[in-house]
């Protein structure tokens, strides 16, 4: 779909189902403790929506762009998230240093993506294979473009060694929005 952008297929179709499915456990696990808390808001519905929808999208992506559109629709619904508790202290600094570990670590995928795309000539996955396995690539450029790529995913997936920032958001972060980006992110990614 969307001119090669998007594929389904059976593996992207059962990671989406695992994925809709933790979203679903976790809301379903946490509706007590957001209900007590006065959290259970059509805010709180939407932007757990909009997560889901950004993990779709990025089980999907066919494409460096669609996966970077993916992760970050479903990053800058999780950033709302950690900062929903608003008289919290805690969970406003939470966010914050979420949103700007985010934004460095945008700033280096799209960097390593730039590389890759300079490296190979395309950002179609596919076409990104092809182009590194006939060998007429520069190697240099498209490994340090790589280790930017993958520097960047892990540190917006918190992946060790890039895992430093999610003791600060898990602690802030209301439980319930713990439990969400703990759990369906990391299958999507």
């Amino acid at each position: 779909a969307m001119a090669g952008l998007f594929q389904s297929d059976a593996i992207a179709n059962l990671l989406k189902a695992g994925s809709c499915f933790a979203l679903l456990l976790s809301l379903i696990y946490s509706k007590q403790y957001l209900i007590d808390r006065g959290l259970f808001r059509p805010d709180f519905i939407v932007l757990t929506l909009f997560a889901l929808l950004g993990q779709l999208v990025l089980i999907s992506a066919a494409n460096l762009l669609t996966l970077y559109l993916g992760l970050e629709l479903m990053a800058l619904s999780t950033y709302g998230l950690v900062a929903m508790r608003h008289s919290s202290g805690l969970s406003s600094e939470a966010a914050i240093k979420y949103f700007v570990l985010g934004a460095l670590a945008s700033g280096f995928l799209l960097y390593g993506m730039s590389m890759m795309y300079g490296a190979t000539g395309s950002l179609d996955i596919n076409a990104v294979l092809r182009a590194i396995s006939s060998g007429k690539v520069n190697h240099t450029v498209l490994v340090f473009g790589l280790v930017f790529v993958v520097a960047g995913l892990a540190f917006k997936l918190g992946v060790v060694p890039f895992h430093m920032w999610i003791p600060d958001v898990y602690q802030g972060a209301p439980t319930s929005v713990t439990n969400l980006i703990g759990s369906a992110p990391k299958l999507a990614a």
